[in-house]
C-alpha cells in the first residue's frame, strides 16, 4: 500500500538510480545490499510496478522508475532542505521573533536592544507590538507573542516576570524652573506647582493615584495628555512639571530637562521580561531574551 512507502524507500531508490548499482548504494548508506534491495523492492511493491531493470551485470531505470525519479528526487530534496531550514532556526540564523513591548522601554531601551540582537542575528526577522502593559501581557497570554518587555501589576497564574528595572518616580522639570537644582524633593513640596498629567486611563496615573491617595487630590489636573511624549514636549517648554518614571526621560533628550528625585512617599514601579509559565521560548526569542535582560538591567537611574 502506499501509505506504507517511507523516505528511507524512497531515497533507497534514488541512491541506486543514480549510482546504478547496489553496491555502491549500500556501501554509501552503510547498509548491506540485501537490506537495500528489500527496501528497493518494499517500494516497487507498494507501487505495484518495477523501477529499476536488473540484471546480473548492471542496474538501469525502468519506464516508470524514469518517469518517477524527478518526482523522488524532490521528496529527499525537499526532507533534507526542511532539516537544514529547521537546523538553522535551532542554531538562531533564520526565523521569526515576534514579542509586544509597552510604550515606555519602546520610546527608550527597544532601540538598542534591537540593534545588539540585529549585529548578532541579521537573519532572524522582528515583529514587535508596542501596547500598553496590559495588553502588551494580554498578546503573551493569547500567544501572540512570546514575551513581553512591559510592567507586570498583580502577577498572573499563567506567567512568569523578571524584574529588570526599578523603575523610581521623579520630577521632571525645564532647566529654568526654580526646582531645577535642587538635589531632591517630596510630595509635599511640589504640591502647589502646575503639573503636566497623563489621562485618568493612564497605568502610570493609577500608580501615583494609588501611592499617593489623599495627596494626589490636591496635585493640579487642568492639564492633561496621552502620553508621555506630549506630557514632556510642556514640561520641555517650561509649561508645568511632570511625575514620571526615571527610565521615561531617555525618551526625550532633545529637552532641556532637569530630574528631581522626590520622595516621602519613594514610588517606584518593576519593568522586566514576561513570559509563559511553562512554554519554552524559540531559540532565537531566547536570545533575543538575553540581550533585553543586558539592556535593561545595565539601565541606572
Amino acid at each position: 500500500m502506499l501509505r506504507d512507502i517511507t523516505l528511507g524507500d524512497i531515497s533507497a531508490f534514488v541512491l541506486v538510480a543514480r549510482l546504478e548499482s547496489f553496491a555502491l548504494a549500500a556501501e554509501e548508506l552503510l547498509v548491506t545490499q540485501s537490506a537495500l534491495s528489500r527496501r528497493v523492492k518494499k517500494l516497487e511493491n507498494s507501487l505495484g510496478a518495477p523501477l529499476l531493470d536488473r540484471t546480473t551485470r548492471s542496474v538501469t531505470v525502468s519506464r516508470l522508475g524514469r518517469e518517477f525519479l524527478p518526482q523522488a528526487e524532490r521528496i529527499v530534496n525537499d526532507f533534507h532542505r526542511s532539516l537544514d531550514d529547521i537546523d538553522q532556526v535551532v542554531k538562531v540564523q533564520r526565523g521569526i521573533v515576534s514579542f509586544s513591548c509597552n510604550m515606555t522601554i519602546s520610546d527608550t531601551l527597544l532601540p538598542e536592544i534591537l540593534a545588539q540582537f540585529k549585529g548578532t542575528y541579521p537573519d532572524i526577522r522582528i515583529r514587535v507590538h508596542e501596547d500598553s502593559s496590559p495588553q502588551a501581557i494580554e498578546r503573551v497570554l493569547s500567544g501572540q507573542s512570546e514575551l513581553a518587555l512591559a510592567q507586570f501589576g498583580e502577577g498572573h497564574p499563567d506567567l512568569e516576570f523578571e524584574a529588570l528595572i526599578d523603575d523610581r518616580f521623579v520630577i521632571a522639570c525645564h532647566k529654568s524652573h526654580h526646582l531645577a537644582n535642587a538635589s531632591s524633593t517630596t510630595w509635599e513640596e511640589v504640591k502647589d506647582e502646575q503639573f503636566v498629567l497623563l489621562r485618568s486611563e493612564s497605568g502610570t496615573r493609577k500608580i501615583l493615584q494609588r501611592y499617593l491617595g489623599e495627596k494626589y487630590d490636591v496635585i493640579s489636573n487642568d492639564m492633561q495628555v496621552g502620553h508621555f511624549h506630549s506630557q514632556l514636549g510642556l514640561v520641555g517648554k517650561g509649561i508645568g512639571i511632570a511625575a514620571i518614571p526615571s527610565l521615561v526621560r531617555l525618551s526625550r533628550k532633545d529637552l532641556e530637562l532637569a530630574i528631581i528625585p522626590i520622595s516621602k512617599p519613594t514610588i517606584r514601579r518593576k519593568l522586566g521580561i514576561v513570559t509563559y509559565r511553562g512554554r519554552s521560548l524559540s531559540p532565537a526569542a531566547e536570545e533575543l531574551r538575553k540581550v533585553a535582560v543586558s539592556v535593561m538591567s545595565g539601565f541606572s537611574e
